[in-house]
């Protein structure tokens, strides 16, 4: 948005006649004084001042929104819609302006605007909607600059913020077009030409594609007229060849960094973080380490020391130093006061080092404390908290064998032995209640006395916090001392069951795992909270001493039927175990041997045919083909009739059931729309048809209801009873048999709705069902302008939530990354379990999505999805959903209003 010059000699002269002459200047009238007029009034009563509200709203949000170091730079700064609204005032005071230069000085004259600052005036409008966040209404604008001056210079500068407008929404295609159209543009203005590069840079950032974003911004670098633009994309591209481990091109472009002399935290970043870009062995490598070591002493340093720590640990592991980088990873963790994120980066290095050991229980801690830190925005965001909830399985089960392996030592001494370690286990409770708390005062106070000194808060590796209290003598806290653990109140939650406790007992609740349909699949059932858990851990402590005593004694596994009911806990464990490591870890040596110990001391368990088969699988994956074939053989020989064994001999057997039940889903989804078409004698032949093709199908009952009310629709209304009560004899259990009864109810409500014909039968004879009065419809409601999700249901065991929910994500980080689309699961029911994106602006950019993605050949990969229902919902029918389960009457609301 340039000043244009109007200031010729002659153009002078008109107008200061036509300032002269006033109202005389007509808008309607097309001479040099008339326009001259109006373009001054419109230039310089008007927009000017507009454009500048705008540009101040601009610089705003561009300092609002703070550049995180720790990822790739956004190519540009426009903040977010919650930043957005301070700018409100200013954007609305600068479209009011040029709004009313529009009415008053616009000259349309024979079809043609003939005073050209009237273009500006429209595009100014749209670039105040886009800083505004009203994307969709700055897309309107936008287009009618480029449609209304398709001939004018200015369509190009509407187009490219169209593109940028397309690129926030997520419009990869739509902005994708208009790049290319503008590719071999001749006519494009050459000052517009570094904005394009840039935003077809911005364009493959958001894609992940690096190599073709360098390239365009490297384009963009070399003619940004602007110093501030050309540092930008200079530390971008330094960013980006480093991730691509290209360092003598990154280094280019740190010292181009470093020479413009930028904003001290740029300038901070660029030399801490060219520690990545060295090789260690070089002169230059020994530099740095000096050069961020002096760093640390510098005082305006003070706040970056967590990532001078980081830098430094980072080139400890270039040199193969571990020991040192976890030590610098400590100090960072410790240090970090203010950036939050970095304290997140540091736990999640420290993580992965004691994961790539395996050190499964020390990487579950940093995992942990990484997952309360990271901001949900990082680009690794989902992964990282996926390893963290299977790590927190994994140590979850083996804690579960460690404590019930525990118990049953116990329970096997005598009365005694067993009384003398509880008192003993009481006490060290109690004292080490006293130590906690004396450690934190004593910690409170050396806090207070370092307050404004430089220094190393105390590191305890069981709680990796700074500033977590250092039990004495060296060793860890008691209650994660694996010698100590089957004694500490936090394992008897897990074993307490159904015993009767006094005061503030509570039982604990713990979860339990299903083995899945598919054998190689890990299926997680609800858990009890953390929070609950503190509760009822603190339930516990509030005990005196002799209560306390009495339920841990009243726990142990002392008399056979507590025993087994120990065992099955080990042996669910170890199973669970096994697959963690098999599936989730991918740690196929750790998965064999938990399921060679479980077979090993317990032969005959209730997972022993799935163990040797995933021991077929992992020695398999091993290359220990002698191994493989044992446990193959077994399967073959010993339980043939088994899937197991018809999965062995077909490795797509399994892929062929869900293909069958995906056909018969198929089927069922054009009967119910035949149905909703009214097209009711084809649905009543299509139920024929399909008990000859699908015999036993489970969607028989659906079948045989869908038959029934197309029978109501065209049948008198005895056969219509007739049909109904023959559903409600074959199906007893399902769920349509309630739909069946409801209807029944409607027809003779004195047959199915009265409460006292139970008590009226004569004795030993059968009572009739009692059945309430009918449930009326859900009240979804229709809103298309509000806020829509994308909903996608599937059974349980069928689709793995964790693989969906990655390629989810994978597929939203490729073409809607700047959404910034949150992904979430639960279960529906007891059978259903879905994964839910949101959110969208309304029901047409949801379904644009949901089109999307079901059409992409490669979003889902090799999952499965065919049977999975997909729709969109708004936020309020969402609750009424998982407050009503009745994902077919949303079914049905959801064809009528967002599919006709």
């Amino acid at each position: 948005m340039k000043l244009r010059s109007t200031f010729k000699i002659p153009a002078f002269i008109a107008i200061v006649v036509a300032l002269l002459s006033g109202p005389s200047c007509s808008v309607k009238k097309n001479n040099i004084l008339s326009r001259e007029y109006h373009k001054t009034l419109a230039h310089y009563n008007g927009y000017f001042n507009a454009r500048e509200k705008v540009k101040d709203g601009a610089k705003t949000l561009a300092t609002s929104q703070l550049d995180r170091y720790d990822r790739i730079l956004p190519v540009f700064k426009y903040g977010d819609p919650a930043s957005a609204k301070a700018v409100f005032p200013g954007m609305d005071e600068a479209i009011k302006k040029v709004s009313l230069v529009i009415q008053r000085h616009s000259m349309d004259i024979d079809g043609k605007e003939r005073n050209k600052w009237i273009e500006d005036c429209f595009l100014l409008i749209g670039i105040a909607q886009f800083y505004k966040h009203e994307t969709w209404t700055a897309i309107e604008s936008f287009q009618y600059v480029a449609a209304q001056y398709r001939s004018e210079p200015i369509r190009y500068d509407a187009l490219l913020w169209l593109t940028q407008s397309y690129l926030r929404l997520g419009k990869m295609p739509d902005a994708d077009y208009l790049l290319t159209t503008f590719r071999d543009d001749p006519k494009m203005p050459t000052d517009l030409k570094s904005l394009y590069n840039a935003i077809y840079g911005d364009y493959y950032l958001l894609q992940n594609e690096y190599e073709k974003a360098a390239e365009h911004l490297e384009k963009a670098t070399a003619i940004a007229k602007k110093k501030q633009d050309r540092i930008r994309y200079a530390f971008i591209l330094w960013q980006i060849y480093q991730k691509l481990g290209e360092y003598p091109k990154a280094v280019t472009k740190y010292e181009m960094v470093i020479k413009s002399n930028p904003a001290y935290e740029m300038s901070f970043n660029a030399r801490v973080n060219r520690a990545r870009c060295i090789d260690v062995n070089s002169p230059d490598g020994k530099e740095i380490r000096k050069m961020l070591v002096k760093m640390l002493t510098d005082f305006k340093n003070l706040e970056y020391q967590d990532q001078i720590y980081y830098a430094l640990a980072e080139i400890s592991l270039k040199e193969n130093n571990t020991p040192e980088a976890i030590d610098f990873l400590r100090k960072s963790t410790a240090s970090s006061t203010v950036n939050t994120n970095q304290k997140a980066l540091s736990y999640l290095k420290l993580a992965e080092i004691y994961f790539k050991e395996p050190n499964y229980k020390l990487a579950q801690t940093f995992y942990d404390s990484t997952a309360a830190f990271l901001s949900q925005d990082y680009p690794d965001y989902l992964s990282i908290i996926n390893t963290k909830n299977n790590l927190n399985k994994l140590i979850k089960n083996l804690n579960i064998i460690l404590v019930e392996d525990s118990l049953q030592n116990l329970a096997s001494k005598s009365p005694a032995e067993r009384e003398m370690r509880i008192d003993r286990m009481i006490a060290n409770e109690n004292e080490l209640k006293e130590l906690e708390a004396k450690a934190k005062a004593e910690q409170k106070a050396l806090d207070e006395a370092k307050a404004n000194e430089e220094g190393e808060p105390s590191f305890n590796a069981q709680d990796p916090r700074p500033g977590a209290p250092v039990t004495p003598g060296g060793g860890s806290w008691y209650f994660s001392n694996q010698s100590a653990i089957s004694f500490g109140y936090n394992d008897f939650l897990r074993i307490w069951g159904d015993r009767k406790l006094e005061d503030n007992w509570r039982r604990s609740t713990k979860s339990s795992f299903a083995a899945a349909a598919n054998p190689d699949e890990f299926i997680e059932e609800v858990d009890s909270t953390e929070v609950v858990d503190v509760a009822k851990r603190d339930s516990i402590m509030a005990l005196d001493n002799a209560k306390r005593k009495d339920a841990y004694l009243a726990s142990l596994p002392t008399i056979p039927e507590l025993i087994a009911k120990s065992n099955d806990k080990i042996v669910e464990a170890y199973y669970n175990v096994g697959l963690i490591y098999k599936e989730q870890l991918k740690d196929n040596p750790s998965a064999g041997k938990n399921f060679e110990t479980l077979l090993t001391r317990y032969p005959e368990n209730l997972y022993k045919v799935p163990t040797i088969y995933n021991l077929y699988r992992v020695y398999l994956a091993m290359g220990e083909m002698d191994k493989s074939d044992y446990y193959k053989n077994v399967i073959l020989k010993d339980y043939a009739d088994t899937e197991y064994a018809k999965i062995i001999l077909n490795p797509d057997y399994f892929k062929d059931q869900q293909k069958k039940v995906a056909i018969q889903k198929v089927f069922y989804e054009n009967t119910y729309r035949a149905y909703l078409n009214k097209q009711y004698e084809d649905v009543i032949e299509r139920k024929s048809l399909a008990d000859s093709l699908f015999p036993g199908t489970d969607l028989a009952p659906k079948f045989d209801l869908l038959k029934s009310m197309a029978i109501g629709k065209t049948r008198p209304i005895p056969e219509f009873e007739a049909s109904l009560k023959s559903i409600v004899v074959k199906y007893p259990d399902d769920s349509v048999t309630v739909r069946a009864k409801e209807i029944l109810a409607l027809i003779d409500p004195s047959m199915y709705n009265r409460k006292d014909s139970v008590e009226t039968q004569p004795e030993g004879q059968p009572k009739p069902e009692v059945v309430e009065p009918p449930k009326a419809p859900v009240p979804f409601v229709m809103n298309a302008d509000t806020a829509q999700y994308v909903f996608i249901l599937y059974q349980n065991n069928v689709i793995s939530t964790n693989e969906l929910k990655i390629a989810v994500s994978n597929y939203n980080n490729k073409f809607y990354s700047v959404k910034k689309l949150q992904i979430s699961s639960a279960f529906l029911g007891s059978e259903s379990q879905f994964v839910l994106i949101r959110e969208f602006t309304n029901k047409e950019e949801a379904l644009r999505y949901l089109d999307g993605l079901l059409s992409d050949p490669v979003a889902f990969g090799d999952i499965d999805v065919s049977s999975a229902r997909s729709v969109t919902i708004t936020p309020d029918n969402m609750i009424l959903l998982m407050q009503t389960k009745d994902m077919e009457g949303y079914e049905r609301f959801y064809d009528e209003n967002y599919l006709n």
